[in-house]
């Protein structure tokens, strides 16, 4: 009995170092090159699905061009990284805009997913018609029921009524955009609350600017401020609102162009760290016109 048994444990250890023996000698089933090669093909996948979110994006966030009545729209962002967590949108109704400007903290994929949920935020509450503190007020109290998951937001949030000049806005926490004057003076318009998702139950206020012809508004994200030159001096905003008077074009879009040159040309090379968004709301200096475009 003990014979047989012994037999048969070394009968079953021969096979398995049979079998180890084998498996050690069979030579392996990808080469180097394959795997290289199967890499190469994940990463332009990746790249590939990538590049199809920042678009999903671009058409979330609507017309980069607007043209109604004396008032012209325009907007650009540029990701630092795939993925962008600034955003600018325009809501048309009627005579009135509702645009919004703002910055998800974080940078990438991360932030370039809660844009999503916060487009879907202001699409649902920023009707034309509604006041840029109560829509502020509801994405704010939004993004606090969603913590600790939920990032910080700023955003400035303006409802322009076309027919009269008039710009209701609220600021929740977002460098204040830059009104240039036709006449040369400078406004921040500043009014409005802390960041989105910080404080439940902020209160939110609206202030009221009238827009003459002329008159320039510049919102801008941080990675504009934050844009070095090569020896790592920030742009700044001095030095942004300096830019913003000698970029003043015929169009709103022409405008937007220039001051993205004038960032170009400052950083020289030097590699964007953060995200780059800029709107321009420009009332024209010949308010005869009254043509209506979107883009």
């Amino acid at each position: 009995m003990q014979s047989g048994t012994s037999n048969k444990w070394r009968s079953n250890g021969e096979r398995r170092d049979r079998t180890t023996s084998s498996i050690s000698s069979t030579p392996s089933r990808m080469s180097l090159q394959d795997e290289v090669d199967l890499l190469r093909r994940e990463k332009l996948d990746l790249y590939s699905q990538l590049f199809e979110a920042g678009q999903i994006q671009r058409k979330l966030s609507g017309s980069r061009e607007l043209h109604y009545g004396c008032l012209q729209f325009a907007s650009e962002v540029f990701a630092a990284r795939f993925l962008s967590g600034d955003f600018t949108m325009f809501l048309q109704h009627g005579s009135k805009v509702l645009t919004a400007h703002g910055d998800i903290a974080g940078k990438g994929i991360p932030a370039g997913m809660w844009f999503t949920n916060l487009a879907g935020l202001l699409q649902s509450y920023g009707h034309p018609d509604s006041d840029p503190a109560e829509i502020a007020s509801e994405v704010n109290r939004h993004l606090c029921y969603l913590r600790p998951v939920a990032p910080f937001a700023t955003a400035f949030l303006a409802q322009i009524d076309c027919d009269l000049g008039e710009l209701t806005y609220c600021n929740a926490g977002h460098f204040p955009p830059i009104l240039l004057r036709a006449d040369g003076r400078v406004e921040l318009l500043e009014i409005g609350g802390p960041l989105l998702g910080a404080i439940e139950r902020a209160e939110f206020s609206s202030g009221t600017v009238a827009l003459e012809p002329g008159d320039t508004l510049l919102a801008y994200s941080d990675g504009v401020l934050e844009c070095c030159d090569a020896a790592g001096e920030e742009f700044g905003l001095e030095r942004l609102v300096d830019t913003l008077r000698h970029a003043k074009q015929l169009s709103a879009h022409s405008t937007l162009m220039v001051l993205l040159a004038g960032l170009q040309d400052y950083a020289n090379g030097s590699p964007v760290c953060d995200d780059v968004s800029l709107t321009v709301i420009q009332y024209e200096a010949d308010s005869a016109s009254s043509s209506y475009r979107i883009h």
